[in-house]
């Protein structure tokens, strides 16, 4: 990760993209510009660690992030993802306290930095931006409500499992098989299904070994769909090692 300095182009950078500043005129936009510093991230790197220190907002200029939980024995769950054009940090900037989430960039991410207060200023200054902030949240607020409804009603390898029926086609008859093609990365089931990528791995395995599907480059073949669906519906199912510790 680099500081703002000789290496950057400044000049490229405007926060015309940002969505909190759309009702903003341009000059208005350029005076906030010129009270921000700018940073850039490389792929991997932490943009802000839950519980960290620091209360400046950082305003995505370009790039991709994921919002991301750890569970117990470190495994990795997004939980959300953000884009250029979104608003980090706000939440610390607002009451002071440690960083909120942790945030991962996922390819090289240019940031616009405002200070605390210069933020305070402009919310106070602009209800325009007050107010673009709230819709923000309320959105984010529906979108948890609904994940934790999702997560709470089934299990990690049922929601997997559903993500692939959501995937699969019918191949055409007389075959019965049904099928995906390009299967997503474990990552991108996992974020899908709110878990962790090696739940998602268990569960694609089971699936393997009770002969329901099976790997064929790129493509997951869909051998029995049905059962597929049952496992969707039905408590989650038993796996290898669970069996062998009951028998």
């Amino acid at each position: 990760m680099s500081n703002s300095g000789d290496d950057m182009n400044m000049a490229a950078f405007s926060l015309a993209g940002v969505q909190l500043f759309r009702d903003l005129s341009e000059a208005e936009r350029s005076a906030i510009e010129g009270k921000c510093g700018y940073r850039r991230f490389g792929a991997g790197d932490v943009m802000v660690a839950r519980y960290g220190a620091g209360n400046s907002v950082y305003f995505l200029l370009s790039g991709t992030g994921r919002v991301v939980h750890y569970l117990p024995g470190e495994d990795e769950i997004t939980i959300a993802t953000v884009a250029a054009g979104d608003t980090i940090g706000e939440i610390a900037a607002i009451d002071g306290q440690g960083r909120s989430a942790t945030i991962i960039a996922n390819e090289d991410c240019n940031v616009a930095e405002l200070p605390r207060g210069e933020f305070h200023a402009l919310v106070a200054r602009h209800g325009g931006v007050a107010l673009a902030l709230l819709c923000r949240w309320a959105a984010i607020i529906r979108e948890l409500d609904d994940k934790f409804s999702y997560v709470s009603t089934i299990s990690p390898d049922q929601r997997v499992f559903s993500q692939l029926i959501r995937l699969a086609r019918q191949e055409p008859p007389p075959s019965e098989r049904w099928l995906i093609r390009e299967l997503p990365s474990h990552q991108e089931l996992a974020e899908w299904a709110q878990t962790s990528r090696e739940s998602v791995a268990a569960a694609i395995a089971e699936l393997y070994r009770r002969g329901i599907a099976e790997r064929r480059h790129k493509s997951l073949v869909v051998h029995d769909y049905a059962m597929l669906k049952s496992l969707v519906m039905n408590a989650r199912a038993p796996r290898a090692d669970a069996a062998a510790e009951n028998s």
